[in-house]
């Protein structure tokens, strides 16, 4: 009875010994050849990770090389170039504002309409202000001889102090004084500003020194005092005058 149990456990032993050769020769080289798949992948990684920190650490590198080169080579550049627009900048800003200094020179002018009785400032094209003239001037104007209808501006003067004409010493026995003496200037006899054209015209305001504004040989326009200053400040030499 033994015996045959041991035949029996021995038949199993067998079996089993058996059954774990044939696991071992079927299921353990696919489990063996998963296994070294996986760790091919492993390893794959562990490349792709390694290059990768390495790439990272050439980035580093080559960023503050970059940031380097443009600190000490590209900045100090940029700077030269910054000073030098501003520089031209201004130059143009400067050149700007003489090309519209010169457009304004050369866009004012005045219109004298002796219909409407007035002084038309025009700049730029537009008529900026219209000065009232008395008609007594006007008039005088017209009786004058002037008979040109375009007259132009030949100098400006704020406190106009004219020369005593020679002709009135004529009479005098006395020499005639120096034209830089006090007896020969004639303060106050245009009034504070003047404005001189060609044929004999000048606007002043008016002027209280009638005995000497009487000497000079001219023909006037006067103004009040605000009128004549705003056009004095207005009008320059070379601008033109234009008679309607």
């Amino acid at each position: 009875m033994f015996i045959k149990f041991l035949k029996k456990l021995f038949r199993f032993i067998i079996l089993v010994a058996l059954a774990v050769s044939v696991f071992i020769h079927i299921k353990l080289p696919n489990y063996t050849k998963a296994i070294e798949s996986e760790i091919a992948v492993l390893n794959k990684q562990l490349s792709m990770l390694s290059n990768q920190k390495k790439y990272e650490t050439i980035i580093k590198q080559s960023v503050y090389s970059d940031t380097e080169i443009i600190k000490t080579e590209l900045l100090p550049q940029i700077e030269e170039e910054k000073k030098s627009l501003v520089e031209q900048n201004k130059i143009l800003l400067k050149e700007n504002r003489l090309l519209n200094g010169h457009l304004n020179i050369l866009t004012t002018k005045i219109i004298f309409d002796t219909k409407s009785n007035l002084l038309k400032l025009v700049k730029n094209g537009k008529i900026s202000s219209d000065i009232v003239v008395s008609k007594k001037f006007i008039t005088a104007f017209l009786k004058s001889e002037i008979n040109r209808k375009t007259l132009k501006i030949l100098a400006k003067q704020k406190n106009p102090a004219p020369i005593k004409p020679k002709w009135i010493y004529e009479n005098i026995a006395k020499e005639i004084p120096a034209e830089n003496t006090a007896e020969r200037i004639m303060v106050g006899a245009l009034g504070n500003y003047a404005i001189y054209f060609t044929d004999f015209l000048i606007i002043h305001d008016f002027t209280k020194n009638i005995q000497h504004h009487d000497t000079i040989n001219h023909v006037c326009i006067q103004l009040n005092l605000k009128d004549m200053k705003k056009l004095y400040n207005s009008v320059f030499i070379g601008n033109k005058l234009y008679v309607e």
